[in-house]
């Protein structure tokens, strides 16, 4: 009888572990410690560890969307004119390192591109899916990670997985071998760094903007032929301290009138409303599933905004 009253209880019981992990995603987490999301820096291709010198710039392409019960859309991520932002890994007294922001590989293309005067370094990131020693994750294993590293890669020309290998080279070939001794040369710099405070931690203090994507026809009404698509998703980065969205406009005068349902209750908003010419803060809103009335013309539609 106890045991069948802990199966009824079960579900239960996951809430606060599920309001926990929203509440951590709400707040943001600090890129060095988190096991999900990588970043990169660039060295000198020689048997010294050398931070890449001359003026330099790097692209971070991401293109493609996996296959989920939304519309498909070909997202394409935006393509700043001058660059990412590149961050210095450590304090006085250690070499002038930079590194890319954190970022994740969530999406079915994701390259790195590194120009530098005519060259040009076209890294492959999707598609490394080696269980290499120079992974992040593999490294941490055996050495201080209070911090993560990033992963560290000789600039060449060409094209490139981020293990030193070219692009096409068989994945079960060892990591390239400079790669590797460039790599745990770091590692040695990164562990006398971190035991005397010189790592600077890569929070992350961009301002984000995103457009939310509405699957096409909200206003169908249901019908025997298929779901109404009524859900709107708007993810956060944790790694951006501001986040704007623009909101579309679905015709003449769009207006939105969002009413917030609050996983935490104590985060409770007031309503807001706004044209669709406007571009939104939606940093302090809170995590939860909201009520989203729509309304253009003589026409409406109401929606739930998935806010995480």
């Amino acid at each position: 009888m106890e045991r069948n009253r802990l199966d009824r209880m079960r579900p239960f019981l996951l809430i606060p572990a599920l309001l926990a992990l929203f509440e951590v995603q709400a707040q943001g987490l600090d890129p060095d410690q988190n096991p999900f999301w990588t970043r990169y820096t660039f060295v000198e291709d020689s048997a010294e560890l050398v931070p890449l010198t001359g003026g330099y710039q790097v692209y971070h392409l991401r293109r493609g969307m996996w296959w989920n019960y939304q519309a498909p859309s070909p997202v394409v991520g935006r393509l700043p004119e001058q660059g990412m932002r590149l961050l210095p890994l450590f304090g006085p007294g250690y070499p002038a390192f930079l590194t890319t922001p954190a970022r994740g590989n969530h999406l079915p293309e994701e390259k790195l591109v590194v120009i530098r005067d005519r060259d040009t370094m076209l890294v492959e990131l999707t598609a490394y899916r080696s269980a290499s020693e120079l992974d992040v994750s593999a490294r941490c294993e055996r050495m201080q990670c209070t911090r993560r590293p990033p992963v560290v890669l000789p600039f060449r020309s060409g094209w490139y997985l981020p293990n030193g290998l070219p692009f096409g080279a068989d994945r079960n070939e060892s990591a390239d071998i400079r790669t590797t001794a460039l790599t745990t040369a770091f590692d040695r710099l990164w562990e006398q760094a971190v035991k005397i405070e010189r790592i600077i931690p890569q929070l992350n203090n961009d301002t984000c903007v995103q457009d939310l994507f509405i699957p096409a026809g909200p206003d169908r009404p249901e019908t025997t032929d298929g779901p109404r698509y009524s859900d709107v998703w708007l993810m956060r980065s944790p790694y951006c301290a501001m986040h704007m969205v623009r909101f579309p406009a679905l015709g003449t005068s769009t207006a939105y009138f969002i009413t917030f349902v609050p996983y935490l209750t104590e985060k409770s908003n007031a309503p807001v409303h706004f044209r669709s010419d406007a571009v939104v803060d939606v940093t302090d809103w809170p995590v939860g599933d909201h009520t989203m009335a729509v309304r253009w013309g003589d026409t409406g539609t109401t929606l739930t905004l998935k806010l995480r």
